[in-house]
C-alpha cells in the first residue's frame, strides 16, 4: 500500500506543479507563451490563441482538482483506489489520446511525445502499485499477510 500511496503523492505533487506553472503562463506569462504553443497560422491569430487560452485554462483547474485530490487520496490509498482509476483514464484520453490527435492536427509532436511518455508512465505505475495493494489486501484477508 506504500506504493500506492507514494503514487498519489507524486502525482498529485506533480499536477500542482503543472497547474502553478501553467496558470502562470496563463495569467502572468502573456498571450505571446501560449502562441508559441500552436501551429502556424493559429499562432499569428489573436481570437485563436485566445479560444485556446480559455479552453487550456479549464485543463488547469482540473489539473488542480486531480492534484489536490491526489494528496488526499494518499492519506488513505486503500479506500481511495477509485480515485487512482480516475487520474489513469484521465491520464489515458485528456492526456494519450488528446496529444496523440494534436500531433495529428500539427502540434509540436517533440514536445507532445515526450508528454505522451510522462502519461504511459503514470497509468502504468498505477495500474502497477494498485494491482500490488489489491493482493497485498487479498492476502491480508486470508490471513496470509506479514
Amino acid at each position: 500500500m506504500k506504493k500506492l500511496q507514494w503514487w498519489f503523492r507524486i502525482v498529485g505533487v506533480f499536477y500542482l506543479l503543472l497547474t502553478a506553472m501553467n496558470i502562470w503562463a496563463l495569467f502572468l506569462g502573456g498571450s505571446q507563451l501560449l502562441a508559441d504553443t500552436l501551429p502556424a497560422p493559429m499562432n499569428a491569430d489573436a481570437l485563436a490563441v485566445r479560444a485556446f487560452s480559455d479552453a487550456w485554462m479549464v485543463f488547469v483547474f482540473e489539473l488542480g482538482v486531480l492534484g489536490v485530490m491526489a494528496l488526499v487520496a494518499a492519506r488513505q490509498p486503500a479506500q481511495n483506489r477509485m480515485m487512482a482509476w480516475v487520474i489513469i483514464l484521465a491520464e489515458l484520453f485528456r492526456g494519450v489520446v488528446a496529444d496523440a490527435i494534436w500531433i495529428g492536427r500539427g502540434y509540436a509532436a517533440s514536445s507532445y511525445i515526450s508528454f505522451i511518455v510522462i502519461h504511459l508512465l503514470i497509468m502504468a505505475t498505477g495500474v502497477l502499485f494498485l494491482r500490488q495493494a489489491q493482493a497485498s489486501r487479498e492476502a491480508a484477508q486470508l490471513g496470509m499477510a506479514d
